[in-house]
């Protein structure tokens, strides 16, 4: 359902679907239109390496951003290899703190991995900075 002039929607996986457009009017008019739509999915993921849980309404998620992911792992963990975030989709980031407190600007470490819709893996360690 999209109040959207232009409505889009991203596939996870390469293919051709079908689709349904339903569109009505204030006045309770229905119409529907079924197409084929083909979609090529490159998958990518990847992390920034900073951001800013400040406050000031600009930066304040780190998230995991990419295409094509079906499945994935994200760990956050503090200096001294402590799980400070975890998740396994990408709707979901970190807001700098950990069970409810807000850490330390630092520089923290992470493991990514994840799997693509189709087949692929993809792997990745490294570190992010929380700036304050």
């Amino acid at each position: 359902t999209s109040t959207l002039k232009d409505p889009k929607h991203f596939f996870k996986t390469t293919g051709e679907f079908e689709v349904q457009l339903y569109a009505s009017t204030k006045f309770g008019c229905v119409d529907i239109s079924t197409g084929k739509v083909s979609a090529i999915v490159k998958p990518l993921a990847d992390v920034p390496n900073a951001f800013t849980p400040n406050g000031d309404g600009k930066n304040e998620i780190f998230y995991v951003r990419g295409y094509g992911i079906t499945k994935m792992n994200f760990r956050i963990y503090n200096r001294w290899g402590q799980v400070v975030f975890e998740t396994s989709t990408q709707d979901i980031g970190w807001d700098g703190k950990f069970k409810g407190v807000p850490q330390p600007m630092d520089s923290y470490a992470y493991t990514l991995t994840v799997e693509f819709g189709d087949g692929t893996s993809f792997a990745k360690k490294g570190d992010l900075t929380l700036i304050r």
